[in-house]
């Protein structure tokens, strides 16, 4: 890694590749997961999902928190390997058990909409409320969206996470609070409301929320 940021020596980014697959290859779980950032970014090697995910379960299976995300992003995106989102599930909870944040984020997510398995509201909540007290800003606005489910519906805390998250710029909690005023979740809708939001969720990049605007602008006219 000195060789690879040039701390200390002449960056060599070849020489730095080549003691990385030698630490790999004996077995150094952190060499093994760099490795596979490598080839999953293309990072001085030809970009390689195949060769990323073999490095990546290496260290996954020698306790790598972060190789078991990136292992339950694989399976469940489909790339390296064939598409499975059972143990995609498994990955992202075993990286969750250890603590992994974004492992966290993800396994509430396909507990919430039923990938893997069943949905199950319960867990979906204790992993996105793990994820939020372990600093993920995306957590949030899914753990809003949690709350507007049944059959714990909790529209107080429904807002109160998903404004927390359009604090933090989420466009997606942007865009449902905007839905929401748009159809009246609860209660009369709010036009003007939803316009506020689907403009902050446009400036922010989301493309649905573009849509939702441009039909109630055109209503407006």
């Amino acid at each position: 890694m000195l060789h690879w940021d040039g701390w200390g020596v002449a960056q060599n980014r070849e020489r730095a590749l080549h003691l990385l697959q030698m630490a790999a290859e004996a077995g150094h779980r952190t060499a093994q997961h760099n490795l596979g950032v490598a080839y999953d970014n293309g990072y001085e090697l030809v970009k390689s999902h195949n060769q990323a995910f073999r490095y990546f379960s290496l260290a996954a299976r020698q306790g790598c928190r972060d190789s078991m995300y990136c292992l339950g992003s694989f399976y469940y995106l489909g790339e390296g390997v064939a598409q499975d989102y059972a143990k995609a599930r498994y990955w992202y909870r075993k990286g969750a058990q250890l603590g992994q944040v974004e492992s966290m984020a993800d396994l509430g997510r396909c507990y919430q909409r039923g990938v893997g398995g069943r949905r199950n509201q319960r867990h979906a909540l204790f992993w996105f409320t793990k994820a939020v007290e372990a600093g993920s800003v995306r957590a949030t606005t899914w753990l809003g969206l949690e709350y507007t489910l049944k059959p714990t519906e909790d529209w107080a805390k429904a807002r109160y996470w998903l404004e927390q998250a359009a604090e933090h710029q989420q466009s997606h909690a942007m865009y449902l609070l905007g839905i929401w005023a748009a159809e009246g979740w609860t209660g009369d809708e709010k036009i003007a409301d939803a316009l506020f939001w689907f403009e902050k969720a446009v400036q922010s990049g989301h493309n649905r929320a573009g849509l939702r605007l441009a039909e109630l602008q055109g209503e407006q006219f």
